[in-house]
């Protein structure tokens, strides 16, 4: 009966510290360097951040980011 308990409350905790899911990100969205989530499949860097392109965009090939917080659109390039 110990044991049981035990593994149940293991179990809990192990969902406890698992990490939140990743949201979908929308494609035009400026994101800080650090942001945990993945960007892929492309990838527009900027000075200030980055953010996600569709598959068809080639890097080195330049592109723009919005930032929400500021409502600008920052240059850069796409790096893979």
């Amino acid at each position: 009966m110990v044991a049981a308990s035990l593994a149940l409350l293991l179990a809990r905790d192990g969902d406890a510290q698992s990490p939140p899911p990743c949201p979908e990100l929308p494609f035009n969205l400026l994101v800080a360097f650090n942001y945990p989530c993945p960007t892929a499949p492309r990838v527009c860097r900027t000075d200030y951040g980055q953010r996600r392109l569709g598959i068809g965009i080639r890097p080195g090939t330049p592109c723009q980011c919005w930032a929400s917080s500021n409502a600008l659109w920052y240059p850069g390039v796409c790096i893979r």
